[in-house]
């Protein structure tokens, strides 16, 4: 029964496969001859795989969702310059600095074997795009919007498989499909992704490892875990920390996840002291609430649909602490997710620190020394399934059950009966009737 569900889920990768590279060729050409109608071209060939994908069953929601997406992404494409900071320069330089995917292969392998230890980010997530600018003979770099968009699908698809095959905590009684129809409209949906997916920025490939990691690991593929591990860790140092975070959680291991904080904790203690582990703790909260929602700045046309994010994140973070006392057995999933988050935040926090030590500047409370919005992007999957398991709990909570409902309905139609003294030496209670009183 479960293997047919599993088939009837996934059974057309292959073709889900030949249908995005087809797509990918297409648009190819169309980016070629003008790169804005390549994006809307490109887009509008990504509708067929609402069907081929077969998320949960709820049509509407991932119709909005997934034309909330278009939408955004097409605005993004049109205003936001994807060259917009340096890192993004020095990915795009690889594209021209190169003629052929031959040249630009050596110089890869030449800079990671050489520096295997401590590799170049650039030729590392170089070698995910330029196989596919070289081939096509692409140069402008708003083409890595359609690249960034199949990567985008990629998180969302995976993250449905995640909460599909291994979310095994307790949710209300019929709520398991639209659980998942949230995540995936909330990932849809997401400004944060389709911010950092308009940009020339490794990002959104940072999240899919993380995810597509962590399902190795819970399938017990080993080797395919080191290799995926291996080369997530050449784009972030501490892919390792957040893809067993994300293991963690959905395995369900309290008491590793706990080990794992506190030597997390110890380590930041050693290093940064009483205030590295105080900063923590902050930026764990923080992780909800960036952009912040109080600072007036953040409320501008750039990011005021980040930070509106970042509200609603907020909200679920509060709303959390009311399922977590209504409801005992939602305890587990919040412990182990907290946990989760405070070690990404511990990891955070002393990358923070070695670039504040770097700059010969002070470190003290509150002082992070990074760009924490775009860092938080591996785990925001993760802040949507507590976000979306938060308000789904909170939907139970607030919504009067059905057997209380039906029992006032009940007491409402005895209440319509008037009770009688005759009749009760049977132990009944004879209503009041016309017949009885005439006689």
């Amino acid at each position: 029964m479960e293997v047919s569900r599993s088939k009837r889920l996934y059974g057309r990768p292959l073709l889900t496969a030949i249908y995005l590279i087809v797509g990918l060729v297409v648009s190819g050409y169309v980016l070629r001859w003008d790169a804005n109608a390549g994006i809307v071209w490109f887009l509008a060939m990504l509708v067929p795989l609402l069907g081929l994908l077969r998320w949960p069953n709820t049509p509407k929601l991932l119709l909005f969702g997934f034309a909330a997406m278009v939408i955004g992404k097409l605005i993004y494409a049109m205003s936001l310059d994807p060259l917009r900071g340096p890192d993004e320069k020095h990915y795009y330089e690889q594209v021209v600095a190169f003629q052929d995917l031959g040249s630009f292969m050596n110089f890869a392998w030449d800079n990671i074997s050489a520096n295997w230890a401590n590799a170049s980010a650039y030729p590392v997530y170089g070698l995910l795009y330029m196989p596919f600018f070289k081939l096509m003979q692409l140069e402008d770099p708003l083409v890595i919007v359609a690249f960034n968009c199949v990567l985008l699908l990629a998180v969302i698809q995976q993250t449905y498989r995640l909460c599909s095959d291994y979310f095994q905590y307790p949710l209300p009684d019929r709520t398991d499909t639209a659980f998942r129809g949230w995540i995936v409209f909330g990932l849809f949906v997401s400004p944060s992704f389709m911010f950092m997916s308009s940009l020339f920025a490794k990002d959104v490939a940072c999240a899919l490892l993380g995810i597509f990691g962590a399902i190795l690991l819970l399938r017990r593929k080993y080797v395919w875990f080191v290799i995926v591990i291996l080369y997530a860790t050449g784009l972030r140092d501490y892919a390792f920390v957040y893809t067993v975070g994300i293991y963690l959680l959905f395995k369900g291991h309290l008491k590793t996840a706990l080990a794992m904080t506190a030597g997390s904790i110890g380590i930041v203690f050693l290093f940064t002291g009483v205030s590295g582990v105080v900063n923590s703790a902050m930026l764990t909260m923080y992780l909800f609430i960036s952009p912040n929602p109080i600072n007036f700045g953040n409320w501008q046309s750039e990011t005021m649909a980040r930070t509106a994010e970042a509200l609603l994140m907020c909200l679920s973070l509060l709303g959390a602490a009311v399922v977590y006392v209504k409801a005992p057995q939602t305890r587990r999933f919040y412990g182990i997710c907290l946990l989760v988050l405070f070690t990404y935040a511990c990891t955070l926090v002393l990358v923070g620190y070695v670039t504040i030590v770097t700059r010969e500047l002070d470190y003290g409370v509150g002082t992070i020394g990074d760009n924490m919005v775009r860092k938080k992007l591996p785990i925001l999957p993760l802040l949507y399934v507590f976000s979306v398991y938060t308000m789904t709990w909170l939907g139970k909570l607030t919504r009067p059950s059905v057997r209380s409902t039906s029992s006032v309905a009940r007491n409402d139609s005895r209440k319509e009966e008037i009770p009688c003294e005759e009749g009760t030496n049977s132990g009944r209670q004879k209503s009041f009737s016309v017949s009885s009183a005439s006689s």
